[in-house]
């Protein structure tokens, strides 16, 4: 068996086929729960503190107690880590609250193999489309994603990577990414307030604040003939540069300067963030 045969379901270390969570939990049917993504490279977390804080802090905006700490949950992971100390992998977190008295919170921990992408899309770009939509909640990753799978399942019919969301005239967030656009000379991504800010874009933010290209928040209106430069974060594709939208080019078609910057900057925080760990 390897790492991808096990689980963790509220604190125990479980075969992968026996995690399970019974129809009859009323919370799957109002999407009553939060969930988190974490990148472990060589059996080391890529920010799994933040991680698991974001995931208590948007169990909180639903009023969902969940029992646990952040402490207790860095735990469950490191059982699983301990599987297969030098894997690299992504881990899924998934909480239930209780809707009913006597129900208690069911939190789970998988693994999954890290996605890939061709290095082709990093070195000239990706493709993405508009879709019109806005996901309850913003800055609550809860488990209502119906907006994000759409906008998800339509890239992919348009042979795109990515579905970014806009409403009322402003985009405001990739189906599973944040956005910043290059605007004459100003690196811009919308207000946190208005989206869910991923720990990438968090890391985005830090590593570019001393640089002649610090990241404003501002709203990005929905206008293509306003960027310079576009690109996308998240944890699976870090700085992914976009160069398409419709079918139409971004800027002159090409990755600019300030996006081969950020991901310069990213990558080399990313190697040290986890250079530290392995020692």
């Amino acid at each position: 068996m390897t790492i991808f045969d096990y689980a963790i379901l509220n604190g125990d270390l479980l075969p992968g086929d026996q995690a399970k969570i019974p129809l009859s939990n009323k919370a799957l049917f109002s999407s009553f729960g939060v969930y988190e993504t974490v990148r472990i490279d060589r059996g080391h977390p890529f920010y799994l503190e933040e991680h698991l804080g974001r995931l208590l802090a948007s169990a909180a905006m639903l009023e969902m107690e969940l029992g646990v700490g952040v402490s207790t949950l860095s735990g469950w992971c490191a059982r699983l880590i301990e599987i297969d100390p030098q894997a690299t992998w992504t881990m899924r977190v998934l909480a239930f609250g209780a809707v009913e008295v006597g129900d208690r919170p069911v939190i789970g921990m998988w693994p999954e193999p890290s996605p890939s992408y061709p290095p082709g899309l990093y070195r000239d770009g990706a493709a993405a489309i508009l879709y019109e939509g806005q996901r309850s909640l913003p800055a609550c990753k809860s488990l209502n994603t119906l907006i994000n799978y759409l906008a998800r399942r339509a890239a992919v019919r348009a042979g795109a990577l990515e579905g970014l969301l806009h409403h009322h005239g402003r985009l405001t967030e990739g189906a599973r990414s944040n956005i910043f656009a290059v605007h004459q000379g100003q690196l811009i991504t919308p207000p946190a307030t208005d989206v869910l800010s991923g720990i990438t874009r968090d890391v985005i933010l830090q590593v570019m604040q001393n640089t002649p290209y610090p990241v404003r928040e501002a709203p990005v209106p929905v206008d293509m003939s306003w960027y310079d430069e576009l690109f996308i974060s998240s944890t699976s594709m870090q700085v992914m540069p976009i160069t398409q939208i419709n079918g139409q080019g971004v800027g002159n078609g090409r990755v600019g300067p300030v996006t081969r910057m950020v991901m310069d900057r990213f990558a080399a925080h990313y190697r040290q963030v986890m250079d530290s760990g392995l020692d």
